[in-house]
């Protein structure tokens, strides 16, 4: 055959680009440019699509390790997005991505639901992406009606990809550790390396990089909270899917890592390093005294605490105790309140004991008296 030229080549390829692209580019580019794309609208109401991902923050700090001092490291965060507004719900900092860090960011987006709504509350729907998907799946469950991850390096179907360019953009490039836009970006737009240079030794250790973005995000927030919460107070009640504290200690709980047997006088589990007292007011709780609990507690709240058994098949909330004065004269206003409920619950205790006492004397005073 004739030998064809290189204008020929091109004028076939133009013509059949959509057969070959797969094959130059492979299949994720050729998903993300040549299939036809959906568009969708965002979320009109608050709690009804969140989405999650990890990012590394453009926010420099240095790290002394071995007497060696470096300037190049970037933390990473976790936020959890909701899509109506584009409202950080919830986050989490760390040095690099873990589920844990994720475990943290979902925890906090459970307590800034109880901030903003006067308790906890679950969202309708969680996109998540596949990272570490068998052990997080669980969690995602308890902080969504329903689960729905991303398709495998499909990065536009999240609304979280082009929320961290712009958070980017609008809060860390005023920052004087910015490290720019990422290394395939134009060189232009990156930030002066001289500069970088000359001030690096004034860059923020790691807890100083996650103050400026604690005080970033609640910037973001701020701008953001009062629409928000318009939207919350005008959204139908029966979409709102409140959090329970046990699914939530449960989930999002940390532990003490070693089970105690109940005592008298409570639980007394050792949290942070210091001993703690709680108690239940659920009767059944004295029944099983035998067993061994595990502690969950949120180490931001440590008033109230999750006791479970080693199968899982028993779950107590648990109180702190109340703490009453021995003196009279150091007694103050809900003290007598205190005590009267512990007095109302000994009180049905000792009646409820009385009860289940007469009815188990009945069965077998009967029992005899047809054995005779």
């Amino acid at each position: 055959w004739k030998k064809i030229t290189a204008p020929a080549v091109g004028v076939w390829r133009d013509k059949l680009e959509t057969t070959i692209y797969a094959g130059r580019r492979g299949s994720v580019a050729f998903s993300n440019n040549k299939a036809m794309q959906v568009k969708r609208s965002a979320p009109t109401t608050p709690l009804t699509y969140w989405t999650l991902d990890g990012w590394d923050v453009e926010l420099l700090y240095q790290k002394t390790e071995d007497g060696k001092t470096t300037y190049h490291h970037r933390p990473t965060v976790v936020i959890v997005l909701d899509a109506c507004l584009k409202y950080p719900i919830g986050y989490a900092c760390g040095t690099h991505e873990t589920p844990e860090l994720t475990q943290a960011a979902l925890r906090n987006a459970a307590r800034h639901t109880a901030e903003l709504f006067g308790k906890m509350y679950r969202t309708n729907q969680l996109q998540s992406d596949r990272y570490a998907i068998k052990k997080l799946t669980p969690l995602y469950g308890a902080m969504a009606d329903k689960v729905t991850p991303a398709r495998v390096k499909n990065a536009k179907s999240k609304v979280i990809e082009p929320y961290f360019n712009q958070f980017n953009r609008k809060w860390c490039q005023m920052m004087q550790n910015w490290s720019g836009f990422g290394i395939t970006s134009d060189r232009d737009k990156q930030p002066n390396t001289e500069y970088l240079n000359k001030f690096k030794t004034s860059f923020p250790y790691f807890e100083g990089v996650c103050h400026q973005i604690d005080m970033i995000i609640e910037r973001e927030r701020e701008e953001k909270r009062e629409r928000y919460l318009e939207l919350w107070n005008a959204m139908d009640e029966s979409r709102k899917i409140e959090l329970s504290p046990e699914s939530y200690l449960l989930n999002f709980g940390e532990t003490t890592g070693r089970t105690i047997l109940l005592r008298g006088s409570g639980l007394h589990p050792t949290i942070m390093g210091q001993r703690r007292d709680y108690d239940c007011f659920d009767m059944s709780f004295r029944d099983h005294a035998s067993e061994k609990w595990s502690v969950m507690y949120d180490p931001d709240d440590l008033t109230r605490v999750l006791a479970v058994n080693e199968d899982e098949t028993l779950r107590y909330m648990l109180e702190e105790k109340y703490i009453q004065p021995m003196a009279l004269a150091d007694r103050k206003p809900g003290d007598s309140d205190a005590l009267q409920r512990i007095n109302e619950f000994n009180r049905l205790q000792v009646s409820e004991i009385t009860a289940r006492r007469a009815k188990s004397a009945n069965i077998v005073r009967t029992h005899l008296e047809e054995t005779r």
